[in-house]
């Protein structure tokens, strides 16, 4: 995370990896100085003074690649929330240091495996993303109170993702799944 001086308002400057299935996208997510990036993809964020974009994610020096590996960059583009299965913090403050943005509030982790929409390959659905990492409940709450939360981005930390994204990654610190894209969810077994 990186603060921006630019224009008006102070922000908060994010490298971030989005996940639609069929594109992976990687640029630079810019919120409000006082806003989580959790809260940013869930409330929305400011452009400018006018506008509020609440339904896509603004992202700024962005490399898209597609299934095949092929490569196209853009100064500025907008994805749709509603086809990203998720979205992973790719820079951390300092390096070799662990993110610690989340929980805000003191949770419970639950280790849990997700199973996401599948991804297109081919014009052939293949295998659906796994993802194992830590969810967050509150004290005495259940993992279904988080799921039917009103938030389109549920926070998970410590995360695998199987299959591995192109490029080869697939452990990271910090990933926001969309609610929507998920399958199933369940806890995980201490033996996984």
């Amino acid at each position: 995370m990186d603060v921006d001086l630019g224009g008006s308002e102070l922000n908060k400057q994010y490298e971030i990896l989005v996940c639609t299935g069929e594109l992976i996208f990687i640029g630079l997510f810019k919120c409000n100085i006082s806003q989580r990036l959790i809260d940013a993809l869930n409330e929305g964020v400011r452009e400018s003074s006018l506008s509020k974009i609440v339904d896509f994610l603004p992202l700024q020096d962005v490399t898209m690649t597609n299934i095949g590996g092929n490569k196209k960059k853009f100064n500025h583009i907008y994805v749709a929330k509603n086809n990203i299965i998720f979205i992973a913090q790719v820079s951390t403050e300092v390096k070799g240091k662990k993110l610690s943005a989340y929980p805000y509030r003191s949770k419970q982790p639950v280790g849990v495996t997700i199973y996401t929409a599948q991804i297109y390959q081919a014009q052939v659905y293949a295998s659906p993303y796994v993802l194992k990492g830590q969810i967050y409940v509150e004290t005495w709450g259940q993992v279904a109170d988080t799921l039917e939360s009103k938030d389109r981005f549920i926070p998970l930390t410590d995360v695998e993702v199987d299959p591995a994204l192109p490029g080869g990654d697939n452990q990271f610190d910090f990933i926001a799944i969309n609610r929507e894209r998920i399958i199933s969810i369940c806890k995980s077994m201490e033996s996984d």
